[in-house]
């Protein structure tokens, strides 16, 4: 008698909130719509920083685009976890045209099933700042 073999699903962990706002952070930095299309919802949101207001379809495709900015890096100032809804606000900056530049953040983001998904983002580009003397 052949010996069955059981098939043992071993559950991935879900992502937490500061692995999914890097991966949405290097997805902007490299482009890749694919991480997108999988982790917004479908009535994803966007508001750009000149007031304007996105939905996924747009948002994909000008994230196919490019990021328009080199050197992007961030800094995750909080992250709140409100039950199955949670809010993580940072700053980004990047070199535009060779310029520095940074830009604050607000991504609502929901768990469904075993991961995060982001609702929406918010971009408000921040003025450079002077240092007096």
């Amino acid at each position: 008698m052949a010996a069955t073999r059981e098939r043992v699903i071993i559950p991935r962990p879900m992502p937490s909130l500061e692995e999914q706002n890097a991966d949405y952070i290097r997805s902007v930095a490299e482009s890749d719509v694919d991480w997108f299309r999988a982790n917004l919802t479908d009535d994803f949101l966007c508001t750009l920083g000149d007031g304007d207001t996105i939905g996924k379809a747009a948002f994909l495709e000008r994230i196919g685009m490019g990021p328009g900015v080199d050197d992007i890096t961030f800094e995750v100032v909080a992250i709140r976890e409100l039950g199955d809804f949670a809010l993580v606000q940072g700053v980004t900056h990047y070199k535009l045209d060779g310029e520095p530049g940074s830009r604050a953040y607000t991504d609502a983001w929901s768990r469904q099933g075993d991961t995060w998904v982001a609702l929406s983002a918010q971009l408000t580009p921040l003025q450079p700042t002077t240092t007096r003397t």
